[in-house]
């Protein structure tokens, strides 16, 4: 960490910590796992917590303050660490910290699968007020930004993904009304594993959206095997009428095509953005195999 890097971090401390005076003496420690390195660990006397510094040009979705909206009501029950404070202006979110463990091997273990799906089916039962995550949205608002990137235009393969990808939205949107609250970014890294409990992290892409686009999200960034996602399908809806692992596949298939095109957009907009880069890369290179 470089003595402007720390700086920049007290200064952020000094707007949201909950008591100032303890600043000075805070040890700091760069927490991994995200694409940007942005969030710390932060310890002060008895107080352990995670500061999230914003990152310039971020392609998120939500504001801070509405991210932290939607985190408060998973820490409610227990879905995700607590929000100690918000800085909306500043752009900071301090959240609690917990000791876990993550890692995309991890989340495919089938005793992990069942807790995340646990987790998942009492998310997905919280009323939350939040803006309804579109598919259409997000493919045209994508697309638009690519359309005119001085660098270069969308490839021969790009193309053809950017008409897949529009398709599989319209259809996604019409056929899977937005009853839930779903999380919409469930690589490993967001995804804290605690003893016997799963918790979410990173809230950003938090919106209303059918149940069947987290489970998408989880198999397909965390790459699942066929069985694995035979049984995230069984787990979740048990006895009760379910989506067929083809509606399952096609939607992974759209989450990826969502988030190779995102990664782009992230390329064009962002000053280091080498992570990005890489993950849309592995993206393509997963895409071509069909």
């Amino acid at each position: 960490m470089t003595d402007a890097v720390e700086k920049t971090i007290r200064a952020a401390l000094r707007r949201i910590w909950p008591d100032a005076s303890t600043v000075d003496q805070a040890q700091i420690r760069t927490l991994g796992g995200g694409l940007n390195e942005r969030s710390y660990l932060i310890v002060a006397g008895e107080r352990r917590h995670v500061l999230r510094l914003p990152v310039a040009s971020s392609v998120a979705w939500l504001d801070v303050a509405t991210e932290a909206r939607a985190m408060r009501a998973a820490a409610s029950a227990d879905l995700a660490p607590a929000v100690i404070a918000v800085d909306a202006e500043a752009g900071l979110l301090l959240t609690d910290y917990r000791t876990t463990l993550w890692a995309p091997d991890l989340v495919r273990q089938p005793a992990v699968v069942a807790m995340i799906v646990r987790l998942l089916r009492a998310l997905h039962r919280l009323e939350v007020d939040l803006p309804v995550y579109s598919i259409q949205g997000f493919t045209s608002s994508y697309l638009a930004a690519l359309a005119g990137r001085s660098v270069r235009a969308l490839t021969a393969e790009e193309g053809r993904w950017a008409v897949e990808l529009t398709q599989l939205g319209r259809d996604f949107d019409t056929s899977h009304p937005p009853t839930a609250f779903c999380h919409n970014d469930l690589g490993a890294a967001n995804i804290l594993i605690d003893g016997a409990a799963a918790r979410l992290i990173d809230f950003e892409y938090a919106g209303l959206g059918a149940p069947l686009l987290d489970l998408a999200s989880l198999a397909g960034m965390n790459y699942f095997t066929e069985a694995q996602r035979r049984l995230l399908l069984e787990e979740y809806y048990g006895t009760a009428p379910a989506p067929s692992l083809r509606d399952l596949d096609n939607a992974i298939r759209m989450v990826r095509l969502l988030a190779y095109f995102w990664g782009r957009v992230a390329e064009r907009r962002l000053a280091e953005a080498q992570a990005h880069t890489k993950l849309a890369d592995s993206l393509g290179a997963t895409l071509r195999q069909g």
